[in-house]
């Protein structure tokens, strides 16, 4: 199974109603809500991530405007 396989099912199978957050905190989890940033998603990840070799990736967020929340992308900081 490639790594943007294993990404993608993640993805797909992520349940944010399982976390317990403080009151007046929300989880965004913009893969599940909108079928743009899956598809997004799916063509970055395919394109970037069709292989089996290994890597090491520390992932943040784009706080801008069309950061992750609009295009599902994170922003990667390191990847080896």
């Amino acid at each position: 199974m490639t790594r943007a396989a294993l990404i993608l099912n993640f993805l797909d199978q992520l349940d944010i109603s399982e976390f317990r957050l403080p009151a007046g905190i929300t989880l965004l989890n913009p893969y599940g809500e909108s079928a743009f940033i899956r598809e997004t998603s799916r063509l970055f990840y395919e394109k970037f991530y069709q292989d089996v070799e290994p890597r090491t990736l520390i992932l943040g967020i784009n706080p801008g405007r069309f950061g992750a929340g609009m295009t599902g992308l994170p922003l990667p900081i390191r990847s080896v």
